[in-house]
Order: C-alpha cells, then sequence, then structure tokens
C-alpha cells in the first residue's frame, strides 16, 4: 500500500510538473502586463521577452487562460504607441490575439470582457460588420454590467450603428439606458466615447426615452472637448 501511494505522489508531480512550469513563464509577463493594463511607458524588449514567456507557458499549458493572457499582451503592445514596431508586426501581434481569444473563449465563453476585447480586435483588423455586432451582443449577455467594459462597448456599438437591425438597435438601446443610469456619479464615459456629431446624434437617439439626459449629453460632450 505504501509503495502505491509512493508511486501516486510521483504520478502527480510528474502531471504537476509542466503546470507549476507554466506559471512561473507566466510570471515573467506580470509586470509588463500590469504596466500595460495601467497604461505606463513599456519599452519593446520588455514586450518581446512577455511574449516569449507567455508563449512557454501555453507550450506547456495549453488552457483556455493562458491564450487569454497572452491575447491581452499582444493586443495591448500592438496598439502602445511606445513599443517600437513596425506596422506588419503590430498587425501580427493582433491577429495572434484575436486567434488566443477564439481559441481562449471556446473554452471559457464566460469570460465578459475578453468578448469585447474581439470584438475591438475583429473591427480593427477587418472593419465594421455583422461578425462584430454579434460579439457585441455575446458580452453584453456575458458581462453587460461589468463597468470597464461599457466605454469600449460603446465605442463599438457606434462604429457599427450603420449594420445594425432596428430589432437589434432597440435591444441595445435599453443596455445604453442601463449605462446611462448606473454610471450616474461619473458620466464622462460618454463623452469620451464621442467623436463626432454623428456620434452625439446615435446617443441621443438612445438615450431618448431618459429624462434630462439629452441636455446633460451635450454638457458631458462639451466639458470633455475642454479637458
Amino acid at each position: 500500500m505504501r509503495g502505491l501511494t509512493v508511486i501516486g505522489g510521483i504520478i502527480a508531480i510528474v502531471q504537476a510538473g509542466p503546470i507549476a512550469r507554466a506559471a512561473w513563464q507566466a510570471q515573467q509577463a506580470d509586470n509588463v502586463v500590469y504596466r500595460l493594463r495601467t497604461q505606463q511607458k513599456v519599452d519593446t524588449p520588455s514586450v518581446v521577452a512577455g511574449i516569449d514567456a507567455l508563449s512557454r507557458a501555453v507550450a506547456l499549458d495549453p488552457v483556455p487562460t493562458r491564450y487569454l493572457a497572452r491575447s491581452e499582451l499582444l493586443g495591448g503592445a500592438a496598439l502602445t504607441p511606445s513599443v517600437v514596431a513596425e506596422p506588419a508586426m503590430r498587425t501580427a501581434w493582433e491577429r495572434r490575439a484575436r486567434a488566443d481569444l477564439v481559441t481562449g473563449l471556446a473554452g471559457a465563453p464566460a469570460h465578459g470582457i475578453d468578448w469585447v476585447r474581439l470584438a475591438a480586435l475583429q473591427l480593427q483588423l477587418e472593419g465594421p460588420s455583422r461578425l462584430v455586432v454579434a460579439m457585441v451582443f455575446t458580452s453584453i449577455e456575458m458581462a453587460g454590467r461589468l463597468p470597464q467594459t461599457w466605454l469600449p462597448r460603446l465605442r463599438l456599438i457606434l462604429d457599427c450603428w450603420p449594420l445594425l437591425t432596428d430589432p437589434q438597435k432597440e435591444r441595445l438601446r435599453a443596455h445604453v439606458a442601463m449605462v446611462w443610469r448606473q454610471s450616474s456619479v461619473d458620466r464622462r464615459l460618454f463623452g469620451y466615447v464621442t467623436h463626432s456629431a454623428a456620434d452625439h446624434a446615435i446617443l441621443t437617439w438612445f438615450l431618448r426615452d431618459v429624462p434630462g439626459a439629452a441636455q446633460e449629453l451635450a454638457v458631458l460632450i462639451e466639458k470633455v472637448k475642454k479637458e
């Protein structure tokens, strides 16, 4: 019996080995991921080293969370001006990030914020499409009330406006009104997401049944312009 216990322990250690090594590799990228997430300056060598470390982690332990972690670093690096990279490299990072998100979300679809990131990357790479719209609605189902998703999702909605059907616009009207109500402490995100007169008009349409929203929205937009 003792021999069987020892053998079982050895098997457990052998099986856990790759997972532990993957976790150690992933930790090598924690600092650069944090700096990108908090919009701090990062340099290209740190980004490349982080991508390599996360790639080793994926190879050792190819679970959804590893793919999602690497996608965040790849996508963040592609969008960060302080990272020196040729346009072709940035596009390659975005494509790899999108592929990682597809793989990761297939195994862990409840990660709502990652559906927003996938929609944003899809739009960045191939422009507005019904696929982006579908991803936006999935993100609402998974994380509609998560404040971190509100601003990027609003931007996606505005960018995809011409592709929305009337029933989809009505569904999104309820979502935008919810965001407005829930962000009552600080609604500047509506100002930040407004890039044109057309954006202003679309948001006004979404909020048309919310008392006082149209007037407050106009004030917010002007206030953000002066910041």
